[in-house]
């Protein structure tokens, strides 16, 4: 079987939300029945902490493929990683892994009413070097912040404005596995995923 780590922070990590819906590996297993499909998100982390775990939840698994999500935490107003050591930080973990086994994501935007810590003004600043990433090592990308910022934000996160809702996972692991789709030729049932 093949492998698939989710590397991130908290909008990676566990598997049920408090309401009981299914968050991102939980729904990834489900359409990837032929993977291993593993959580390695941690809550609060920044790429700066990640990287001291990087060869013991994800490179020890000799994985096929590895999501990386990180950024929330980074570009926080009480965290707040420098955008050039943002940027050596994923590179470090791209390198690492290997390019052609790293899907990037981008984060994702905040609903700045209710998130006093972070702003997507400074967020997108981020994303830019995820893509800036993405392009220069030859991984392959998710445009998570730029497909919910054409949405109402609002719709996909719980109260705190930065954590997804059911709605926020169905439509990070759609997109995760719409681009391991085409990697890869696995077919799933689209929105077929449970609540």
């Amino acid at each position: 079987m093949k492998t698939l780590v989710c590397f991130g922070d908290s909008i990676t990590s566990k598997e049920k939300s408090k309401d009981g819906s299914l968050r991102l590996t939980s729904r990834l297993r489900q359409e990837l029945t032929e993977w291993v499909v593993m959580n390695a998100g941690i809550p609060a982390e920044t790429t700066r902490a990640a990287l001291e775990r990087l060869q013991d939840d994800v490179l020890r698994h000799q994985p096929d493929l590895v999501t990386i999500l990180f950024g929330a935490n980074d570009s926080s107003d009480h965290r707040l990683i420098p955008i050039n050591e943002y940027e050596n930080n994923l590179t470090y973990m791209v390198n690492k892994i290997g390019a052609e086994k790293v899907i990037l994501i981008s984060p994702a935007p905040v609903y700045e009413e209710k998130q006093k810590a972070r702003t997507n003004e400074r967020m997108n600043d981020y994303v830019q070097i995820v893509k800036k990433v993405a392009k220069h090592e030859g991984t392959h990308y998710v445009p998570l912040f730029e497909t919910f910022s054409e949405r109402n934000i609002k719709k996909y996160v719980i109260d705190d404005g930065l954590h997804f809702n059911k709605f926020g996972y169905e439509e990070l692991s759609e997109l995760i596995l719409r681009e391991i789709h085409r990697l890869t030729a696995i077919t799933y049932s689209r929105k077929q995923l449970s609540p």
